[in-house]
């Protein structure tokens, strides 16, 4: 399944707590298909839904909709500095069919 690293933990954990996020939600991962044919990315704090499988991270809840484990599958969600010098969570995802592997290098 999807892996978090500990720079995203760090983040998402400072954000539940600066933002007084309630103890029952917890971070959701969703996709949908982009114009180009591959993925857009949802990250956001949510209730766990019927439908979700949930993980936890660190003591981080994280909701995923079951039809998307698959595409989810060897994915990692990582808080880097993008070519901006801004951070951004981002999902790194071999499934992704325009993933590259130099994308992942990007820091």
């Amino acid at each position: 399944m999807i892996t978090v690293t500990e720079n995203a933990l760090e983040f998402i954990r400072l954000s539940m707590d600066s933002g007084a996020i309630e103890d029952e939600l917890g971070l959701r991962i969703a996709i949908k298909k982009a114009p180009d044919g591959g993925y857009d990315y949802g990250i956001g704090f949510d209730e766990m839904r019927e439908s979700d499988l949930d993980f936890s991270f660190g003591g981080v809840k994280v909701f995923i909709n079951k039809e998307l484990r698959d595409y989810l599958e060897d994915a990692t969600l990582d808080y880097v500095e993008m070519d901006s010098g801004e951070m951004n969570l981002i999902v790194i995802n071999p499934n992704d069919p325009t993933y590259s592997p130099q994308a992942k290098k990007r820091k």
